[in-house]
């Protein structure tokens, strides 16, 4: 719509309203088309100075997330320097007990079953005799009659 010349000053707004990141204009060479084809006629200052404030306040914050990112990355790569350096003047002993210590926190507990004391009771060996008794019944014999009525 730039180029064209319909609704120039819409397609302005909506550059200015627009919310991307300053790659995208740049890929599209948004800033060399405004120079080259809008600038001359001198009649949509108001809107590309507009568009000028906007693209370096785009820089200004990618510049300084970008900073942040760096600082991040090397506050990152210090406290992993400073702790490769505390562990290497560790003995190894002591490295040996962190890891055990570490290890034994995070396992599971382990469930200790009671085991019964037997110191309590008292040894007592079986003989070898056994005895047997057998008892004897007698029985009697009688003898039962048929009765008729």
């Amino acid at each position: 719509m730039l180029l064209l010349g319909v609704r120039r000053t819409y397609a302005l707004e909506r550059l200015i309203d627009a919310d991307c990141p300053i790659g995208a204009f740049e890929e599209n060479l948004t800033e060399k088309v405004l120079e080259k084809h809008i600038a001359p006629s001198g009649m949509y200052t108001y809107h590309l100075n507009k568009l000028a404030q906007k693209f370096a306040e785009i820089r200004r914050k990618d510049m300084i997330n970008a900073q942040r990112k760096l600082a991040e990355s090397r506050e990152c790569n210090a406290y992993i320097e400073n702790q490769k350096m505390i562990l290497e003047q560790k003995s190894q002993e002591e490295v040996n007990e962190l890891f055990a210590a570490a290890m034994g926190s995070t396992c599971a507990p382990k469930k200790t079953s009671i085991k019964p004391d037997y110191s309590k009771y008292r040894i007592v060996k079986r003989s070898k005799t056994s005895t047997s008794s057998t008892p004897t019944s007698s029985s009697p014999s009688s003898s039962s009659s048929p009765t008729s009525q």
